[in-house]
């Protein structure tokens, strides 16, 4: 299939009040899509920011990638994938410029299953199409507001929930752990993330008090990069360690589960650069026994988890993406059922793209 055009939408949304974690605020989620058009099949990608100006910068450099593209065959998935890498030699190979490409990257798988008139999951000889998910939230907001939320996920029938961790006095936090233990029962699974913001000293100290609470999974309590700190806590706590969600490619991945620097690994799809790489990271946790759960943009990282050797948990932030697609698998009561449709089985909602289409 030839490429013929595309078109790049960057897509801004003001949230209606901060959403604070342990170490920012986020107040915007901006989306950036593209539309990958060979004439017979149109392929989407797409990917997120917290920030204006990154993603109009992430709107760039997808163009930048796109204009190289046009008149080649859209089959060639790695070439193009190893091209990108290369222009990127000369500001950095991960970050911006990796997650602007993951955006080419899933629409130009989205084009090879479409072509091949089956679902991605199906093309990558998937074990399931249906995944477990949890409900993720639990913002250092109000104790009102987030034990509602955990109520509503169990109302809608899921069974585990995550929140953040990282109020200055941790106390703080282990009172209203205690809280939402007490509002959810003992059936309801919590998980708790700290978004990096602890060192090993400290997260040793409360790790206890989360596990006299019935938690047993903690995410990102060091830096993503605190390689040797990271597995000195696996080493030091029967509590599981979860990390990975920050971390760019296999590289970064592979000297995590080198060092045995976590329990579980959260790779997120956009920061690995897309299908490509994802399909590798999943792969390389396989050959080292340890469990994946995709971070976010479960629509897309379904397809991988469903073929992935230890995969399987996915991530649902409702309020992120909701509006977003006239069509795309949807979580319910706890699970996701990946569709039977040709690609990625997503189809972009253009209202709503057209309404919050960002204006500088």
């Amino acid at each position: 299939m030839i490429i013929r055009g595309y078109k790049v939408h960057h897509v801004s949304k003001k949230l209606s009040k901060p959403l604070p974690n342990a170490v920012y605020a986020l107040e915007y989620i901006e989306h950036v899509f593209l539309e990958l058009d060979t004439g017979e099949f149109t392929g989407v990608g797409m990917a997120y920011t917290f920030n204006p100006d990154q993603a109009e910068a992430m709107k760039i450099l997808v163009e930048g990638y796109c204009r190289n593209l046009v008149g080649k065959d859209s089959t060639y998935i790695r070439k193009y994938w190893q091209q990108a890498q290369g222009t990127m030699g000369g500001c950095g190979q991960t970050g911006l410029p990796m997650s602007a490409y993951a955006v080419v990257d899933t629409a130009l798988w989205d084009l090879l299953a479409q072509e091949a008139g089956k679902p991605l999951y199906q093309l990558l000889g998937a074990k399931t199409d249906i995944l477990p998910v949890y409900g993720s939230g639990g913002w250092l907001v109000p104790l009102e507001e987030m034990i509602e939320e955990a109520l509503e996920f169990k109302r809608e029938g899921y069974t585990k929930y995550k929140l953040k961790l990282g109020f200055p006095d941790w106390e703080k936090d282990i009172s209203r752990l205690t809280a939402l233990r007490e509002a959810v029962g003992d059936d309801f699974e919590i998980m708790v993330d700290v978004n990096q913001g602890w060192n090993v000293k400290l997260a040793l100290e409360i790790i206890p008090e989360l596990q006299r609470l019935g938690i047993n999974y903690l995410e990102e309590p060091l830096h993503c990069q605190d390689y040797k700190g990271n597995a000195e806590l696996v080493q030091s706590t029967s509590m599981r360690i979860c990390s990975g969600e920050c971390l760019f490619t296999t590289r970064e991945i592979f000297e995590l589960l080198r060092l045995r620097g976590a329990d579980i690994i959260n790779p997120d799809l956009m920061r690995c650069g897309g299908v490509t790489e994802f399909i590798e990271v999943c792969s390389l946790a396989g050959a080292f026994r340890v469990p994946v759960t995709a971070h976010v943009l479960m629509e897309v990282s379904a397809h991988v988890m469903a073929a992935s050797p230890t995969g399987g948990l996915l991530e649902n932030i409702p309020d992120w993406w909701a509006g977003a697609f006239e069509l795309a698998p949807v979580a319910k009561a706890g699970e996701l059922k990946l569709l039977d449709i040709p690609g990625l089985g997503i189809k972009l909602n253009h209202d709503y793209i057209n309404a919050y289409n960002y204006q500088r």
